[in-house]
């Protein structure tokens, strides 16, 4: 793409869909390296407080699998979270709503590899990664908004 990446789309004037990844075929260094691109380029415009709430979500079903939880109890946990994740996504507007797709769908993703799961000890493992990304995306998201708010470029 010419003009530095910042030229006009080359798709037919649309903007290509967001497909996100599966974030349990990453390791835990390309795991930081997506949370922090997915952030700079698209989730630093989607509200914090929206974003804290999918992570205290995640975080309460890493607590449910540390005490021990059921795997059933997961899954529902995990099934709530996606209708979260579409909530969330349907109260979005313009700007917020398309930063927002990429997340989205690698948290489906996720999530509907991790439904799939009967192993327990896997499934720990999983909610352990999830969280790790989430946590990532939290932090990242503090950074880049206090990066630009001190005038970092862009913005």
């Amino acid at each position: 793409m010419g003009f530095g990446g910042h030229g006009p789309t080359r798709h037919g004037g649309r903007a290509p869909q967001a497909e996100g990844r599966n974030i349990l075929e990453l390791d835990y260094p390309e795991l930081g390296r997506y949370a922090e691109g997915l952030v700079e380029r698209n989730l630093r415009h989607v509200g914090m407080t929206k974003m804290r709430r999918l992570h205290q979500e995640i975080a309460r079903i890493r607590d449910k699998v540390r005490e021990g939880g059921e795997l059933e109890e997961c899954r529902r946990m995990l099934s709530r979270l996606e209708y979260l994740l579409a909530y969330t996504y349907g109260r979005l507007e313009g700007r917020e709503r398309v930063n927002f797709r990429e997340y989205m769908e690698t948290l489906k993703r996720t999530i509907n590899g991790m439904l799939q799961n009967q192993d327990p000890r896997k499934l720990r493992e999983d909610v352990e990664k999830l969280y790790t990304f989430s946590e990532a995306i939290v932090a990242y998201h503090k950074y880049y908004e206090e990066y630009y708010r001190e005038g970092g470029r862009g913005g």
